[in-house]
């Protein structure tokens, strides 16, 4: 057998040929990336970002956590698997052991530095630096050039503000500085005030805000106290809303204490008092007589308006079947167990879950894993109902796992789209655009039936929507709630798919 010579020149090719086989696998390998256990993001205009405005000492956060990413091609979102649910057990064990991970992202996530002391109206000669300010992105949905800026030298004040809510604040909020808004809210009992939160409570600047104090208010219970007292006196406001309502003066008034105008106001008192008393003797005579005259008879007043209790633990909902059955091949809503039948459907617990100018009532059933989601108007009259069954639950790990979730940036929770494990898109409902928005923060409270009192739930929550392509009166629309929950010493991120449902329908009174 004759053995043909190598040649320098085959020796080359034989090097080369050896050389380029072994890095393709290698390659190969390194371009498939971590496994998206079958959540990713689509392949759409927004997967490619504007560049970021996060500070570049800042690493990127890892793209996925319990199987869930920002959206890519949805060819990389098929053929997985959903993980298994768990017992109850293993949820409690896996949500005790969040907190600390949460815990954990929110203090990597906190500016660095002591907050420095800031006074409204500070002379502009002054030498003391200005409050440190976090990196912000800007907000397509407040718009630019159609708002007057109606803020002045007249509301500015020289009260002193927490340094810490102004320091881990964005500098504006629309048409409005922080500096105005934060002390609108520490001076509340000033007129004019609450009415100034009123009537721009549907403004995007105001809702951005509201956002961002609601997400500070979860370390900080003095903020929390002022949030509720602004809930409390909105709630004590009626009539239309003027969206052109100025911005009140925040300037101090005077400190000297007018004796001469109280002692005239208490002698004035004095005699009205006196007046009052003789008019009502002289008309309704002795009081225990008038008290029989008063005694209720057993019906309501004409005068008392009539609200009624549409909500109670223990109703039942006697629920049409026919939309769950019609919706079962367009949407991943898992219909009630009495819904497949004639049967009713009992509550089993009551939420009511307060938002941004915005309160919700849930009616939970089949052991806590669905509810209604009933919403009232100006009357006390339900106008929106959603049914909203479970779809998923992920207990981030660690804090760069939460990151995932609720980063500032690139956080799942508030990002333009959503896509599910089965590659299922679903756009943002919740203030559309084409950047991330921070997640409504929400708080849930909830009654049982024994009167067990239960702590209650803080939710960081965006929620998603997309078009079923179904035909009346098959639902429309599927939602998606996403939402990053703390309760006690559990956290976990809670995923619910849902429908429309006519409000006539569930037979309230």
């Amino acid at each position: 057998m004759t053995m043909h010579r190598l040649t320098p020149t085959l020796v080359l090719i034989l090097i080369l040929e050896v050389t380029i086989g072994l890095l393709n696998p290698v390659d190969a390998w390194a371009k498939k990336g971590p496994s998206s256990s079958g959540y990713s993001h689509p392949s759409s205009r927004l997967s490619q970002r504007t560049p970021s405005t996060r500070p570049s000492a800042t690493s990127r956060t890892p793209s996925v956590s319990g199987g869930y990413s920002r959206p890519t091609p949805v060819s990389t979102a098929t053929g997985a698997n959903p993980a298994p649910r768990g017992s109850a057990v293993d949820q409690a064990l896996s949500r005790q052991g969040s907190q600390p991970a949460l815990d954990d992202f929110r203090h990597r996530s906190e500016p660095k530095g002591p907050a420095i002391e800031t006074i409204w109206n500070r002379p502009s000669t002054s030498t003391t630096p200005s409050a440190p300010r976090r990196p912000s992105t800007h907000d397509p949905i407040l718009g630019s050039a159609s708002w007057s800026r109606r803020t002045s030298s007249a509301s500015e004040a020289r009260h002193p503000v927490p340094a810490n809510w102004l320091a881990n604040s964005s500098p504006h909020f629309g048409p409005w500085s922080a500096v105005l808004l934060w002390g609108l809210l520490e001076t509340l009992s000033q007129p004019g005030h609450a009415e100034f939160f009123y009537h721009h409570a549907q403004d995007p600047g105001y809702l951005q805000w509201r956002a961002e104090a609601e997400r500070l208010a979860l370390d900080d219970p003095e903020l929390a106290h002022r949030l509720d007292e602004l809930d409390n006196r909105l709630d004590d406001i009626s009539g239309p809303r003027d969206p052109n309502y100025p911005a009140p003066s925040l300037e101090s008034t005077s400190t000297e204490f007018p004796f001469g105008a109280l002692l005239t106001a208490l002698f004035l008192l004095l005699i009205a008092a006196v007046l009052v008393i003789l008019l009502w003797r002289r008309f309704f005579g002795d009081v225990a007589l008038r008290r029989s005259v008063l005694k209720p008879t057993g019906r309501r007043g004409a005068q008392a308006a009539y609200r009624p209790d549409w909500f109670r633990i223990g109703m039942t909902l006697p629920v049409d079947p026919s939309l769950f059955i019609l919706s079962e091949s367009f949407t991943k809503v898992r219909a009630p167990q009495a819904a497949s039948g004639s049967g009713l459907i009992s509550v089993e617990r009551l939420g009511e879950v307060r938002g941004p100018s915005v309160t919700w009532y849930r009616l939970y059933i089949s052991g806590g894993a669905a509810f209604f989601q009933v919403h009232l108007d100006g009357k006390g009259q339900p106008d929106e109902c959603r049914y909203f069954s479970w779809l998923d639950e992920v207990t981030p790990a660690n804090a760069d796992e939460w990151a995932v979730w609720l980063d500032r940036f690139e956080g799942l929770i508030g990002w333009p789209e959503f896509q599910t494990k089965d590659g299922q898109l679903y756009r943002r409902l919740w203030s559309p655009g084409e950047t991330r928005l921070e997640p409504y923060v929400l708080r849930e409270t909830l009654d049982t039936t024994d009167g067990t009192e239960i702590e209650p739930c803080r939710q960081q929550a965006m929620l998603y929507a997309r078009a079923t392509g179904a035909q009346p009166p098959a639902p429309m629309t599927e939602y998606l709630l996403v939402a990053a929950n703390e309760q006690g010493d559990a956290a976990w991120v809670s995923l619910h798919v849902g429908i429309d449902i006519p409000v006539a329908g569930l037979n309230l009174s």
